[in-house]
């Protein structure tokens, strides 16, 4: 099909300020408003071309995987990215590049719309997605649109395929149904959904999703779950030293990140023990990139699939990523990272106390240690707190 020249040109001029650096709201703004347009524009296109056709192998292969997928969880900043982006690759593995956030994030968005209105509404987010995933290199992850071809208008297409489709056949049993036709599209879009695939699962990450741990395995029966966690003390440092960075006041955020930290680290005490170990692992982020071959053996066997070698190298969409770090190490694209500490000088001694009193139980019942802070100093930490 032609592609619209508004299509290329608005994709060139939204190439050209992704990698500007965003130091301001209004800045920030001016790139929304920029790629709205595009998104907008791509979706008029496949709008006017119409869904794509699937063929009967396709569908029965899509729904098979459907319902076979792996939530990689755990708070932010704790290395969920780096294990999405080690199973990218994987070619029994359909990864979605960017976080799914139904549970936080969409459903609500979706319900405040008219039904109607849904698909449009999700799709384009995703197609800025698929163009800007994490706000750093790689952009464009289905490649650049021309004037013969744009796979963005083919992803929209597919999309536009499957959602009647999920609806119709996973409404009644899974609320999160349009995020499985966004994986279904992005599965048939870059692997290929057919009798001959060898697609076994779909994977999608979303920071704090063990929170929804009850609604993921009720829609889900066969779902995995990898729960990443991470020192207390490097997850806390990374998300303040990020709000630093941004100009943000992190003391806003202290009860929400002090919050989630212990329940994500109470969640994984629980299932790591519990009867359902065998669909819910644990992984340290530490063990990651101190132990990553024998780390990486236990997320292939966990998950079923060949440990290949593709599993030691972070890509998304199978382009080669670097670290997703608030601290900006040299990091080299497609290698991990070595194991730093250099969030140790963002910590006052009133944070390390903190982080001790409110999460030193549930942390040192995951093999993190945490020095020890005078009995009433913690008392007043946690009256500070209020997390129960």
């Amino acid at each position: 099909m032609v592609i619209s020249t508004t299509i290329v040109d608005l994709e060139q001029r939204l190439d050209r300020d992704l990698s500007r650096p965003r130091v301001a709201a209004g800045d920030a703004r001016a790139l929304s408003r920029v790629a709205a347009r595009w998104s907008t524009a791509v979706w008029a296109a496949a709008s006017a071309a119409g869904p794509i056709r699937l063929r009967k192998d396709e569908v029965a292969q899509g729904f098979h995987v459907a319902r076979f997928p792996v939530f990689i969880c755990g708070t932010h900043r704790s290395g969920t990215t780096l294990v999405r982006d080690l199973l990218d690759n994987h070619p029994a593995l359909a990864v979605l590049p960017a976080e799914g956030t139904f549970f936080t994030h969409h459903e609500s968005m979706l319900l405040r719309q008219p039904r109607i209105q849904w698909l449009q509404s999700l799709g384009c987010v995703w197609l800025r997605r698929l163009a800007n995933p994490i706000h750093q290199e790689p952009y464009w992850l289905l490649g650049s649109s021309s004037a013969e071809r744009s796979p963005y208008v083919e992803f929209a297409r597919t999309l536009m395929a499957w959602w009647p489709l999920a609806e119709e056949r996973m409404s009644a049993t899974a609320s999160s149904w349009p995020l499985v036709a966004v994986a279904l599209a992005y599965a048939h879009c870059t692997r290929g959904l057919n009798a001959h695939s060898r697609l076994e699962r779909w994977v999608e990450k979303t920071p704090t999703n063990e929170q929804f741990l009850d609604r993921l395995r009720s829609e889900f029966p066969q779902a995995k779950l990898i729960h990443v966690v991470r020192h207390p003390f490097a997850v806390y440092a990374s998300n303040k030293y990020e709000k630093q960075q941004t100009g943000q006041m992190f003391r806003k955020n202290t009860k929400l990140v002090l919050r989630d930290l212990k329940l994500s680290y109470q969640i994984a005490s629980e299932q790591s023990c519990g009867r359902r170990a065998d669909h819910h692992l644990v992984i340290r982020y530490e063990d990651l990139l101190q132990s990553t071959n024998a780390t990486v053996d236990r997320l292939a066997a966990f998950l079923d699939i060949e440990p290949l070698p593709s599993l030691l190298q972070p890509t998304a969409a199978g382009l080669a990523v670097p670290s997703n770090t608030s601290f900006g190490t040299d990091s080299v694209p497609g290698h991990l990272n070595s194991i730093h500490h250099r969030w140790t000088t963002t910590l006052t001694r009133s944070d390390r106390e903190r982080l001790t009193a409110v999460l030193g139980e549930p942390a040192r019942s995951l093999g993190y240690d945490l020095p020890t802070v005078a009995p009433w100093r913690a008392r007043l930490f946690r009256l500070a707190a209020r997390i129960g």
